[in-house]
């Protein structure tokens, strides 16, 4: 197929004239006569006066020849040429722009009639093609048709006399230098088009999280623009939420003169709807420990409405037959959009993995929600009874190591071992710490090492360790998915930082970089008094940062409670991956980055970091004991998941999203180990996806192999409804089954106001000679809004000169010697 498509196949007509190089005006052509007739003249005058004496044959002879040779050069001085003209008659065109945000999966109007009980894609559907509105068009127009949600789309059919063109490729409209398309270059150019096999069920499918509407129109402008575009036809409940603002668009329009009409789809009343906007809770836990499972529901059109929130427990993977409710509770929303938040506190005692499902229901059941699939809520949380190895190490007896040690001696999940640096081997007989084992040297073999899965480190002295022992710690963390916590301190952190070299696979597990000592930075941070912890959007969604006040609920809104800790390490920036998770709220300690971090974390490798700024959390106990013995077992189990998760089978399977929206992208990706624990060396892996309901999905069927990493297997996902989903990984060779869940929720910006917004989608079409039609009248008033825009155009152009013939100057020569000749034998020359 050739790379340019016509948008419409037209009959070329041609002509040919033939031209002279003529004056334009009346007094050059008066000019050019009076001068003709004067050579002419002067020519007859001068040959009959100098053959007066010959007969009047001669004389008659002579003169045909001088004035047949004057004609000739006039002939060529006149420049005739043949033009030949192809002409086509270029096609009124009309773009048709629809929405496929996921908004447009939500019923016309779910208060009204069945009818109105469809969803918006399917009445658009049903109004523009079942009801032959855009072969209507197409009688009169070349009919493009584009698609919209976080993106344009487009063409995806072109429509021309009734027939339909699906394109699978993308197509763009040339444009000239001003952006704006010539009559005569409007034309599709595609990338090898070809027609697919796709439906208009299949286009029209609501999947965006967005609604670009003014930016999708802005760019639609740009590529049609021309004096055949008849219009844009916008199809669209309006809610507009992402990318340029509607009105960008519409001056756009304005200023090419073209003519916009929107379609209005959806009921201009408010919706009423619920939607659960999210829901927290620990990925693990140890049997017996309580964790809180926290809840946040969302909703349009509901102030000062009642409901409650029912959570339910099954076990994980499960169909629901074992499912069963353990707790419900009320909420009430304002008068303002304030989500309402409500908190579950559980404890299970059986190990094991258990799906928590959250039901959100209205109190009022006359009311007609818009949907109910937004309105639940799952989360995975696994029971383990393993008990985590910890490593304490402290450069001293710190008023935060203790609090800490103690704590972690205490824990039924925990076995502790301690490390206190000022301890010697002679002396270790008369001392007493609260660990399983007081130890006195670093372990001394990779393979001691190997048997921790936690590393808690006050303000270590690392100059202890040998570098060797430095090259296996950073490897246990590397390629062992070791976890670390880096509480920094102001004796043995600095010569950290002074001697970074020294200290290499030591200082790349800190997620930041360290300043030097404080005296060189000339730092003036008064510790007369307390500065607080400001938690990041990143820390706020931590739920680890969830300390418990005296009540036992568990909020990262306590963090505002707490005065503060009097000094924090400043640090010089954040390595690149790493997230903070809260700053230090001195404003004297601000570098040209802000406020400077106080917990930071980082993936290195397989396993996590994370750097504390002051060895003075233990303030927190002066609002809560519970809330920072919950902060400290909440941060070592967050930074040894990793660790748990090995051991129990041949392999890890990792997910880069947890909880994404309808056509979001899930990386999945699994690190399979053979018999003999090495990486396991294969092309691919089956991998197996079912929804809730256990129906599988065809696609991907297998994970493929990395080259770039040995032993992993990666595949994407792309969910295209809310929904939750299983995936399994069986490892080869083994009877180990790796598990994972995905859920798929619908975006708050798509249901925020389901509602169709008229006002918009009406002051689009101001000043552009368009209107705004509700949808079901498009069939009887669309067609006579938009007129027949098609004109001529030249299509092809070619000029032949007449008088440039090797004939014609052979003549010429020819007539002058006879001429010539004659005038020598009557010796007139």
């Amino acid at each position: 197929m050739s790379a340019s498509w016509n948008l419409l196949a037209q009959t070329a007509d041609s002509f040919r004239t033939i031209e002279y190089d003529l004056p334009h005006s009346t007094l050059g052509i008066l000019a050019v006569i009076g001068g003709l007739v004067l050579l002419f003249g002067l020519a007859i005058r001068t040959s009959l006066r100098d053959s007066r004496f010959l007969h009047r044959g001669w004389r008659g002879t002579l003169l045909a020849l001088r004035l047949i040779a004057y004609l000739l050069i006039l002939f060529i001085l006149l420049n005739p040429r043949e033009r030949t003209q192809t002409t086509q008659i270029q096609p009124s065109r009309v773009g048709v722009l629809i929405d496929t945000s996921l908004s447009m999966a939500y019923p016309v109007d779910p208060s009204g009639d069945e009818s109105s009980q469809q969803i918006r894609a399917d009445v658009v559907r049903e109004q523009l093609v079942d009801n032959q509105l855009l072969d209507e068009l197409s009688k009169t127009h070349a009919v493009s048709v584009y698609t919209f949600d976080s993106a344009l789309q487009g063409p995806v059919a072109l429509i021309s006399d009734g027939e339909t063109t699906f394109l699978s490729s993308t197509a763009s409209i040339e444009e000239g230098e001003s952006g704006v398309t010539a009559p005569d270059a409007a034309r599709i150019t595609l990338d090898a088009p070809e027609e697919t096999g796709v439906t208009w069920p299949e286009l029209l499918q609501p999947r965006g999280t967005e609604t670009r509407l003014g930016e999708s129109l802005h760019q639609t402008l740009g590529q049609l623009s021309g004096r055949t575009l008849a219009g844009v036809v916008v199809v669209s409940d309006g809610r507009s939420n992402a990318g340029l603002d509607v009105e960008v668009a519409r001056m756009r329009a304005e200023r090419s003169g073209t003519r916009i009409i929107s379609l209005g789809v959806g009921s201009p009343d408010p919706q009423v709807n619920l939607w659960l906007a999210g829901m927290q809770s620990p990925s693990d836990v140890h049997r017996g420990d309580p964790f809180d499972i926290a809840v946040i529901a969302q909703g349009s059109g509901l102030q000062q409405q009642k409901g409650q929130i029912v959570l339910f427990q099954q076990s994980a993977g499960s169909n629901g037959s074992d499912r069963q409710e353990v707790a419900r509770m009320p909420f009430e929303f304002g008068d303002d959009d304030i989500p309402a938040e409500v908190s579950f506190q559980q404890k299970l005692n059986v190990p094991g993995k258990y799906e928590f499902v959250a039901v959100a229901e209205l109190a009022d059941g006359r009311l007609k929600e818009l949907t109910l699939e937004d309105n639940q809520r799952r989360r995975e949380v696994e029971v383990t009874d393993r008990r985590q190895k910890v490593l304490i190490i402290s450069s001293g007896p710190m008023r935060e190591y203790q609090f800490v040690r103690n704590t972690l001696f205490r824990h039924s999940g925990i076995d502790s071992d301690v490390w206190l640096q000022t301890i010697q081997k002679d002396n270790v007989g008369m001392v007493s710490q609260e660990s399983t084992q007081l130890l006195t040297e670093f372990p001394a073999t990779e393979a001691k090492l190997f048997e921790y899965d936690v590393i808690v480190a006050f303000d270590a002295d690392w100059s202890l360790l040998s570098g060797e022992q430095q090259e296996y710690l950073n490897r246990w963390v590397d390629e062992h998915s070791g976890g670390i916590v880096f509480v920094a301190g102001e004796i043995f952190t600095p010569e950290l930082a002074r001697t970074p070299e020294k200290f290499r696979d030591i200082g790349v597990l800190y997620p930041v970089v360290l300043n030097r000592m404080l005296a060189e930075l000339k730092v003036t941070q008064r510790a007369d008094k307390p500065w607080p912890i400001l938690l990041t959007p990143e820390g706020r969604t931590s739920e680890f940062l969830k300390i418990s006040d005296e009540t036992g609920k568990a909020d990262v809104e306590l963090w505002k409670k707490f005065k503060g800790i009097f000094r924090s390490y400043p640090v010089k920036s954040v390595r690149d991956g790493a997230v903070v998770l809260a700053k230090y709220g001195n404003p004297r300690a601000s570098t040209a980055q802000g406020l400077p971090a106080f917990l930071a974390s980082q993936f290195y490798g397989k396993g996590r970091t994370m750097f504390v700024g002051s060895a003075e959390t233990w303030r927190l106990r002066a609002i809560s004991p519970e809330g920072h013995q919950r902060f400290w077992t909440s941060l070592i189990r967050e930074v040894g998941q990793g660790r748990r998760s090995r051991g129990r089978s041949r392999g890890v399977l990792l997910l880069d999203k947890s909880e994404v929206s309808p056509g979001q992208t899930v990386t999945v990706r699994a690190q399979l180990f053979d018999a003999r624990m090495q990486p396991l060396q294969r092309d691919s892996v089956r991998v197996s996806i079912i929804d809730d309901q256990g129906r599988p999905v065809s696609v991907p069927q297998v994970l493929r192999a990395d080259p770039r990493r040995p032993g992993q297997f990666v595949n994407v996902f792309r969910p295209s409804r809310a929904d939750s989903y299983r995936i399994s990984v069986p490892v080869p060779e083994s009877s180990d089954v790796l598990q994972a869940g995905v859920e798929v929720v619908v975006p708050n910006l798509e249901s925020e106001d389901p509602s169709q917004n008229v006002a918009l989608l009406t002051s689009v079409t101001e000043q552009t000679e368009g209107t705004y039609l509700p949808l079901e009248d498009a069939v009887s008033r669309l067609p006579d809004l938009l007129p027949d825009c098609s004109e001529p155009v030249v299509v092809d152009e070619q000029t032949r000169t007449l008088w440039d013939r090797r004939w014609l100057m052979y003549l010429m020569v020819g007539l002058l010697g006879l001429e010539w000749a004659l005038r020598r034998l009557v010796k007139l020359s």
